[in-house]
This record gives structure tokens, C-alpha cells and sequence, in this order.
């Protein structure tokens, strides 16, 4: 009767481990989600500047080069100094 009963506390310790495990996961892939967006932004912007010889002067300009611009989810600030000089990019969650 306690084996039992030790075993089935283990299990539901376990379970619950695992359960806290994942949310506390998708909390932490959630925090980086601008970061990545962030540097997708940033590989379209060498690749303009290499395919056209220039940076672009919107953010617009980089869905020629695939990225999707997600103004729901997130904030962009892009700032474009010279067409030689990458821009500056932040990307905020909303």
C-alpha cells in the first residue's frame, strides 16, 4: 500500500515538473521572438545592400527580399541614415 503510494506521488510529482517545464518554454521562446525577427531583418538588409549596391530607406522594401512585416505583433523602428550605413532596426512585441 505505501509503494503504491509512493509511486503514484512520483508520477504526479513528475507530471507536474513537466507541465511547469513547458509553459515556463514557451514563455522564454516567446521573449525571443523579436530578436529573431530582428535578425531576419537584418540578413535582408545585407542582401540588398549586396544584390543593389544600397541599404533601402523603408522597412517596406525588405518584403522584396521576403521578410513579412508584422505591425499586429510587433513595433519596428527603422531608422536609415545614408544608403551606404545599415540602417539602425528594433523590433518590440505589442
Amino acid at each position: 500500500m505505501k509503494a503504491r503510494l509512493f509511486t503514484t506521488l512520483i508520477i504526479l510529482s513528475v507530471c507536474v515538473y513537466l507541465i511547469f517545464s513547458m509553459a515556463s518554454a514557451g514563455e522564454a521562446g516567446k521573449a525571443r521572438e523579436p530578436e529573431r525577427v530582428k535578425e531576419v531583418i537584418d540578413k535582408a538588409l545585407v542582401q540588398c545592400y549586396a544584390l543593389e549596391g544600397s541599404y533601402p530607406s523603408n522597412i517596406d522594401h525588405l518584403k522584396n527580399y521576403g521578410v513579412i512585416i508584422d505591425t499586429d505583433r510587433y513595433f519596428y523602428y527603422f531608422e536609415a541614415i545614408a544608403v551606404n550605413i545599415k540602417p539602425m532596426v528594433q523590433v518590440i512585441l505589442k
